[in-house]
């Protein structure tokens, strides 16, 4: 039988937790329950991977905008999400987040059913192609997510693009815009 844990306040829950948001990612388990987890993320991330995934997420901006950088075919398009607003994304559709300093927003998946592959997707910044697929088990998106891109960084034959020679570089920070 599962117990019901007591109600969050989510700003004391934030402050507490501050120091333990790390870039790249910058997330954390705020409910990490049996069909879907939700996540507490703050800016600044680090990112200029695409997350993929075969489920819908969605998101709440509690402080700050952030830029929700969608691949569409070959276009890129930026989707603004202010603070206060709620963002849909369906499934299998390469996204990635934007967080600059001192946002704050939940995001709310399904948890992966037994099989089913995370995928981060880096394309070349220089042409556009696709540099690396990364699929992998996420039975822990805090942990898992983060180190499939720290090993992608690190590796720089995998980070070299095959069709200009572009190497894809290890971003830092976003900054405000």
């Amino acid at each position: 039988m599962s117990t019901v844990e007591p109600p969050i306040n989510l700003q004391n829950w934030i402050e507490e937790n501050r120091q333990k948001f790390k870039p790249p990612v910058s997330n954390r388990y705020l409910y990490d329950g049996r069909d879907f987890f939700v996540m507490v993320i703050k800016g600044p991330n680090a990112r200029n991977d695409f997350h993929l995934v075969d489920s819908e997420e969605y998101f709440y901006q509690l402080k700050g905008d952030i830029k929700v950088r969608i691949r569409e075919g070959e276009q890129m398009v930026d989707h603004i999400v202010r603070e206060g607003e709620t963002f849909f994304i369906p499934p299998n559709v390469p996204h990635s987040p934007q967080r600059p300093p001192d946002t704050i927003g939940v995001v709310v998946e399904c948890r992966r059913p037994p099989g089913e592959k995370e995928q981060v997707i880096f394309y070349c910044e220089n042409c556009g192609a696709l540099v690396e697929d990364i699929h992998f088990d996420c039975a822990d998106i805090v942990e898992h997510f983060s180190q499939a891109m720290l090993d992608f960084w690190n590796d720089d034959a995998r980070r070299k693009c095959k069709k200009c020679g572009h190497k894809v570089p290890q971003p830092e920070p976003v900054k405000p815009f």
